[in-house]
């Protein structure tokens, strides 16, 4: 008989007051007032939330991603943030670095995605001096020392081919490629084994430089630190950055409603299958039903595939917070064609049927506690606002409990039948289990 054990029974009892409270506190009284302000110091944007946690957050984000190189350099961005802040800076060595911040539990850390890259300080208020003498030479002064660039290039390797033998890094993999073929999404952040190997430290050294820009970059803090603090510290830190031309490229969503079917081949007990699908930008009035609706799509989901016909142990739906918005519904089954068939159709069962104001009630509830739990994170909050001013505007990510408390039934169902008109999809595992079978049309 399996037995629970005290520390799970007392983590279960904590969650569930948690919710109590928000659910009993309001949504409106919760979240309404954001203290997050923006301003800036010598040429760069600072988002700032104070907070009285003893954990204070900051990032350096530098925007682009992808957009920055060529597919034959796939992977160099988050190579080159990583290596700010693990081969060594003009001031401390790679093993002083490390050391000191062992020594501190300062956290600092780099790397890169599909919009943007970033290099992250995180440490307890107490020690935050000295964090941020660390974090700003590894982003003012890093050096890319060919030894140690080489011990790095070996882990990044061993990892990169780690990735790409798990079948669900795999299928996200294939369903990006599958929606964004020719578009600067079709280059995976973490590059290839062969696009890695090639890179060299002087490579590293000329594209860190190149995007070291001030209009290029903003900064992102919360924690218990003043305003005026705050802005001497960047002022002095990072006055000697250039400022050269920066643009943001533009990005086309492709129309996703051809039903096209993109495989690889993988030795699995288990098959992998996904299908990509169109969705609003987040600054569009329908990104909160739509990503409401995304919601309940996963539940009905869930129930139907898993539940009811015993398909697939995880199958599931959400959104893709990219410049290039997506959406996608994923599952893992020994039957995929099934699957394929049995997740259109829980989909226009959803579209046709719609949702009722109970059921969005629902979905609100689980946002406002998921939201909450999120909020004790200062990283968390660094993040979601950083990820928002790369979409559009951090004020989007300040607004968003309210805009949920104000989404209705008729904007949730409108806003999942506008957006999904077609699917591509995606599978990875056994190819004779899928041989001369074409995926089910919307």
């Amino acid at each position: 008989m399996q037995t629970v054990s005290s520390n799970k029974i007392i983590r279960i009892m904590k969650r569930l007051l948690l919710i109590l409270v928000v659910l009993s506190v309001g949504f409106n009284e919760l979240l309404a007032q954001s203290t997050t302000t923006s301003f800036t110091v010598d040429g760069i944007k600072v988002i700032y939330k104070p907070s009285v946690k003893k954990i204070i957050n900051v990032r350096v984000y530098f925007r682009g991603g992808v957009t920055n190189y060529p597919i034959i350099k796939a992977g160099i961005e988050n190579f080159a943030l990583e290596a700010t802040t693990q081969c060594g800076t003009k001031k401390y060595g790679a093993n002083a670095f490390r050391d000191t911040c062992d020594k501190y539990g300062i956290k600092i850390s780099g790397n890169s995605s599909y919009d943007c890259g970033f290099i992250q300080l995180n440490c307890i208020a107490k020690y935050f001096n000295t964090g941020w003498g660390l974090f700003t030479d590894a982003v003012n002064n890093p050096v890319f020392d060919a030894a140690q660039i080489d011990l790095l290039k070996g882990r990044m390797l061993s990892y990169i081919k780690n990735y790409y033998s798990t079948a669900n890094n795999n299928l996200s993999d294939v369903l990006m490629k599958s929606a964004f073929a020719n578009t600067p999404y079709a280059i995976n952040p973490i590059g290839t084994e062969q696009t890695i190997a090639g890179i060299t430290a002087d490579d590293l050294k000329d594209y860190y430089n190149k995007i070291l820009n001030k209009n290029q970059m903003f900064i992102v803090v919360v924690g218990n630190i003043t305003k005026d603090e705050l802005y001497e510290k960047i002022l002095v830190a990072f006055n000697n950055i250039k400022s050269a031309p920066y643009t943001t490229p533009n990005l086309t969503t492709p129309s996703l409603i051809d039903n096209k079917l993109l495989s690889e081949s993988q030795d699995l007990k288990t098959n992998y299958v996904g299908a990509v699908m169109n969705a609003p930008e987040f600054t569009s009035p329908d990104f909160v039903p739509f990503r409401l609706a995304l919601s309940g799509l996963s539940g009905n989901l869930y129930s139907y595939v898993r539940s009811t016909q015993g398909l697939s142990y995880d199958p599931g739906a959400g959104a893709l917070q990219l410049r290039m918005p997506v959406s996608i519904m994923t599952a893992s089954t020994t039957n995929p064609q099934q699957v394929m068939l049995a997740m259109l159709t829980v989909l226009k069962q959803v579209q046709i049927r719609g949702y009722d104001d109970e059921w969005l009630q629902h979905i609100k509830n689980t946002y406002i506690t998921t939201s909450y739990i999120n909020e004790q994170s200062t990283a968390e909050i660094t993040n979601s606002l950083g990820r928002a001013e790369i979409l559009g505007n951090w004020q989007y990510d300040d607004d968003l409990p309210q805009l949920v408390n104000m989404v209705t039934v008729e904007q949730l169902n409108n806003a999942i039948n506008y957006y999904i008109k077609g699917l591509r999809w995606g599978y990875v595992g056994n190819l004779d289990v899928i041989a001369g079978f074409k995926p089910p049309v919307y």
